[in-house]
């Protein structure tokens, strides 16, 4: 088995935190893990594969998305480096995949198999357990506002919940948007053109200012209010 070198990307990952970098570098020695490079386009991961192992993006972009009756994509989320896939599948008795996972651009994954999560011993071994629950957790709270998203009856409600997600977490009102208009549009579940319409519309009336990727939120109260 080839041996992984301890990058940087991989000490960076959540999965790692507060872990020392021998101590990562020996888990990676040992365990059987693998790390894979993948060209834009590439399915990592499709619906009804079964999920042993949890992929860590290193590098590059994700999305992951279920198929409709149609052959329309229903994206469930975008992945940037840290993140990780499978994750909450790996543990599971049947572990089938529900998404399908695809490269948006050329990515780097490292492949960690549950049984070495828990199998590792001592303090690093519980460290890197509370680290994945952790991920577990943000990956809840993910599928939650989703759910709450699409929870609202409006367009301009389920907008308005999605903008404001996004300027708490990137802690102001002016952001830039880790995906694209299409992405947004499937997150919604709506199409593209009805989400541009309903932007537009916004904008017309105050709410907010669009920089292609970027937002600026103009009157913070009158989004909140577009809420049911």
């Amino acid at each position: 088995m080839d041996t992984i070198p301890l990058s940087p990307a991989i000490l960076a990952a959540p999965l790692f935190a507060g872990l020392q970098d021998t101590d990562v570098a020996a888990f990676l020695r040992t365990a059987p893990c693998r790390q894979d490079s993948f060209s834009k386009g590439a399915i990592l991961l499709s619906q009804g594969d079964s999920v042993s192992a949890a992929g860590l993006l290193l590098s590059g972009k994700l999305k992951a998305y279920r198929l409709n009756r149609q052959g329309e994509e229903n994206l469930q989320s975008v992945l940037g480096p840290g993140n990780m896939f499978g994750d909450m599948l790996m543990a599971t008795d049947n572990g089938k995949s529900p998404v399908t996972v695809e490269c948006t651009e050329d990515a780097r994954v490292l492949f960690v198999p549950f049984g070495s999560i828990m199998a590792a011993p001592g303090d690093f071994g519980d460290r890197l357990r509370v680290n994945l629950l952790h991920e577990l957790s943000a990956r809840y709270w993910a599928l939650n506002r989703k759910v709450r998203y699409l929870s609202e009856r409006s367009l301009r409600g389920r907008i308005a919940l999605f903008l404001l997600d996004a300027a708490h977490d990137q802690g102001g009102l002016t952001f830039t948007l880790p995906m694209t208009r299409e992405a947004m549009a499937s997150l919604l579940g709506v199409n593209r053109s009805a989400l541009s319409r309903e932007l537009s519309r916004m904008e017309k009336d105050g709410l907010l200012a669009v920089y292609r990727g970027s937002f600026r939120l103009l009157d913070r109260a009158g989004i909140e209010n577009c809420i049911d």
